[in-house]
Parts: C-alpha cells; structure tokens; sequence
C-alpha cells in the first residue's frame, strides 16, 4: 500500500480557529525556534494499530526525516516486522519499490508524477481553490491562465498596526530576500492597489490570519501537522504536529510604506518563520568593554565602535574558523602568549529565539548562563580548547573541564579557572542582540556593574551590517558574513564562510552572571 506522509502548515486566524495556508510532501524537520522537543512532535500508536490491522509485514520509508526513521524503525522492531528506509533528499528521483497488499510504503519525499505533489503541493494557488468553498479556507486574488485577475477577497481584516495581507510565490522557488511580502490596508482603494501592482503570474495575494490573543511569549505561532494519507479515500492518521515561531516577537511599532503599503523589510522576521541559524548572544543590560576601557550596553553598542578584544596565541597554526578545536598549547602558553587588541563592531541585529539554556555549576557554587550551541575557551588536562556547552556532544564540555575567565577589573590579563561541577539544560526564549566584529570575532561582556569576570566564546554566526547585507535575507545553507576573496559582505556558503570571515578566529566573550 502506498501512502503520502503530508506536511500541512496552519495558522490561527481572528476567530481562534486553525486554518490551513500551505501543504508539503518534500519534507525535512526544522531545527530552530520549535517549541517542542524532538520528543514530543511524533506519537506513532495510531500507524501501530493501521500496521496491526492490516497485517502488513514490511515498512519501507522514502524521506529525510530521520528522527520520524528512528522511531519507525524502534516500532517495526517491536512487531517483528521488516523495516526499510531510503533516505531521499530534495531533487532526487523517488526509487521504484514493488507495491503489494502486506507491505506499507510510506513518502515524505516529493514525486513529480504524483497528483498531489504536483498540483497542490508545488502550486499554491491550486490548493487555494482546492479549499476556498471549505470554513477552514482563505481569501486569495491570483492571475488565471488567461491572463485575468480573479479576486476572491471580501473582507479586510483589521489587526491595528498589524499587516493584514501577504504576497506569496505560487511556486516554492522564489527570491527570498524579498519575498513573502506584508501588506496593511484600510479600505478596497488601497486593496485594489496593492493587487494591481503586485499580483501576476508568480504571485498572488491572500488574507493574512493572526490571532493576537493567540501567541507564544508574544510570538505568532505557525502549527506544521503530518499526517499519512492512504487509499482509496485518503483518509489520514495524524503522525505527529510541532509549532515554530518566528525570530522576533510582535510589537506594535511595525513600519508600512505609505505609497506601496507594504511592510519594512526589518520587521517581517515579527511574522515569517524562518530556519534561522543566527542566534542572540548579548541581553540588553549586558555591557561591552569599549577600546578606551568604558562600557557600553548591549542597547547602546552601535555599528563602527570599537571595542577591546584579546588575540590568543596559535603557534600551531590550527584552524580558528571552527566551532570547536583544540589550540594544541598548555595553559602556561595560553597566559603568557595572549594580549588585548581592539575591534570594530560591523552588524548588530535583534533576534527572539527558542533555545536550549544551559546552567553551569562550579565546585564554588557559583554558576554561569548561556546557550547550548555556544562554544567556549575551556581548560582540560591543561591544553585548552573550544567546546560546545553540550554534555551530550562528542565536542561538548564535561563534568571537571575548567571554564577559562578574565577578570577584567585587574591590571593586565588575569586568568581565573572556574571547574564544572553539574549541567543544567532548559528550553526558553532568549531575547538578545546578535553582534559580530570585523577581526577575532572577540569581545568582552558584564552582566552588570559589579561584576568583572568574562568568558572567551565562539561566535556560532555572524551578522552583517544592514546596508551590507539583510540579516533576515539568506537562505538556508547560506550565512550572511564577510568573506574578501568572494567579494566582501553577502549571503556565502557555509563552506565558503566557515567563521564569518576568511581570516578570523571569530570569538566572543559574554558575562558571568
């Protein structure tokens, strides 16, 4: 039996009910801002009882969801049936398995000769009309095959200072620096304006939904919802479900164009979720160690100021632009070798994100906060290293590794070794600013006046300069960054751009609490 394993994305609308905006079949899990853990997206006790009941004895898989693999695999065990996975990725062709009545396929893979792949899934408008006389379907205006406007649009919703309408692509490849586009409009004048000049071939128009009594921590939610789909009447059985959100949370300060309407590039990441790598470093009341030895807020840090940094000796001439590496010197070379310099902030940016907050306990009970993909300068069997801040990661920090700090109230550079004592791991939002600096990615931070100690720590990604290049405008895979043999600022490949820059060793320092 062939089944469809369906990505359905859903939205809360006005009335608080869930609403459909798109479906998928090319599936791949999203890594960032999820508000549920890996655990709690998949319950597969109903595609149990389906394989029980219909006696078959073999599962095959073709997708790229692997964690959705590792649990199929785990159930199959269980029932002592066969199991299969063909990890299939974007752009390749779907194999051809033989298909008979005890064994279950199951795609998350797009197949372009499949009917709902081709047309629903890849085409937009399609599954608008598709759904368009249902309760759960949207007002939408597109340009038909003769060229001709159909508006289905009746109503204007009215969120305040909030956009109302969005303009999407009718196929999945489009130019995302620009697009989704958000649009407010008061009255048909306007609505007609913004159709008029924007909609055609490529890309149509439809009724944005928001539910602003509907949020996380003041963030809008965007529900993705798999269900497998099987013969003859598709009937589904849900899968699993999970809830991203986007990058910033919502306020009421967002800028619309006067002439055009639409939204400002800078606030749209309020309301777009987005597989975001770059992640806020420094809280607001952080304060960066400036050249001249003051301190500003992480508020009050502007792009071009400089600030202290420190080089760190590398006779060994490892590759700096990783996350994680041993400097291959003992901490004797480490103190004697290193030495302040200065920096220039080139980006700064606001970002809201879901992360996993790690708590670091001493032996002296005292404790240090930070992400769990942050990278730091540790001291273990007196060589020292960066190290992920994940106990479960083969290049993570360990129980007994010494966090190396600065304590930036003495003269000169003094060195202070603080021991782990427990690790303690917690999913909130962090709402910070993300800073980057246009040598060693390198700076030094307090939590407040009273406290002097710092920690060295990796820059996970780098934000660029606004005018240089949007932070919210590279595409997965790519990091926005400054990279001179490729031209300076851009959207570069990670391989191409593995620290931000060619030459940097890309280090941050943030605060004790």
């Amino acid at each position: 039996m062939r089944t469809l394993l369906l990505g359905t994305d859903l939205v809360y609308n006005s009335n608080n009910d869930l609403v459909p905006v798109e479906i998928n079949t090319n599936l791949g899990m999203d890594s960032y801002n999820l508000i549920e853990d890996d655990t709690e997206i998949f319950s597969l006790s109903n595609l149990e009882t389906f394989i029980s009941q219909n006696n078959f004895s073999k599962v095959t898989y073709i997708g790229a969801l692997q964690y959705f693999s590792d649990l199929l695999h785990g159930l199959c065990d269980t029932l002592n049936i066969e199991y299969k996975y063909h990890r299939i990725a974007t752009g390749y062709s779907i194999p051809d398995i033989p298909d008979y009545a005890t064994h279950l396929i199951i795609r998350s893979a797009y197949d372009y000769s499949a009917i709902v792949d081709y047309l629903y899934c890849q085409n937009k408008v399609n599954f608008m009309n598709l759904i368009k006389q249902q309760s759960f379907g949207s007002e939408f205006a597109y340009m038909d095959e003769n060229n001709q406007i159909i508006n289905n649009i009746t109503t204007i919703p009215n969120y305040g200072n909030h956009p109302n309408f969005i303009l999407k692509s009718i196929l999945p490849q489009y130019d995302k620096e620009i697009y989704p586009k958000l649009f407010k409009v008061i009255n048909q004048s306007e609505l007609d304006t913004i159709i008029q000049n924007n909609v055609d071939e490529n890309y149509f128009l439809m009724t944005f939904h928001l539910n602003l009594n509907n949020l996380y921590y003041d963030h809008m939610k965007i529900i993705r919802s798999l269900n497998l789909l099987f013969p003859p009447d598709l009937e589904n059985i849900t899968i699993g479900q999970y809830t991203r959100i986007p990058n910033k949370s919502i306020d009421e300060i967002s800028v619309f164009d006067p002439v055009t309407f639409e939204l400002s590039n800078s606030d749209r990441i309020k309301y777009l979720s987005k597989d975001e790598p770059l992640g806020p470093k420094l809280l607001d009341t952080d304060r960066v160690e400036m050249a001249d030895s003051s301190f500003k807020t992480a508020i009050q840090l502007q792009v071009n100021d400089v600030v202290k940094t420190i080089d760190i000796p590398n006779p060994n001439h490892i590759d700096t632009n990783r996350l994680v590496y041993s400097y291959e010197i003992d901490y004797e070379t480490f103190v004697s070798g290193t030495t302040y310099s200065q920096n220039i902030i080139t980006g700064k940016a606001k970002i809201d994100k879901i992360v996993d907050y790690v708590k670091i306990t001493f032996l002296d009970d005292t404790f240090w906060e930070d992400t769990k993909n942050s990278s730091y300068l540790i001291l273990r069997n007196n060589i020292v290293y960066f190290r992920f801040l994940d106990l479960d990661d083969p290049y993570g920090i360990r129980i007994g590794d010494q966090i190396i700090l600065i304590d930036t109230a003495s003269q000169g550079l003094n060195f202070v070794l603080r021991e782990i004592k427990s690790v303690e791991i917690t999913r909130q939002i962090f709402s910070g600013w993300a800073i980057s600096v246009q040598e060693e990615h390198l700076f030094l931070t307090q939590s407040n006046d009273t406290v002097s100690y710092v920690a060295v720590e990796h820059n996970a990604f780098c934000v660029s300069s606004v005018d240089l290049c949007r932070t919210d405008s590279c595409s997965k895979g790519t990091v926005c960054c400054y990279y001179p043999p490729l031209g300076g600022w851009g959207c570069w490949s990670w391989s191409y751009c593995p620290g931000c820059s060619s030459t940097t060793t890309n280090i941050t320092v943030t605060p004790e609490p």
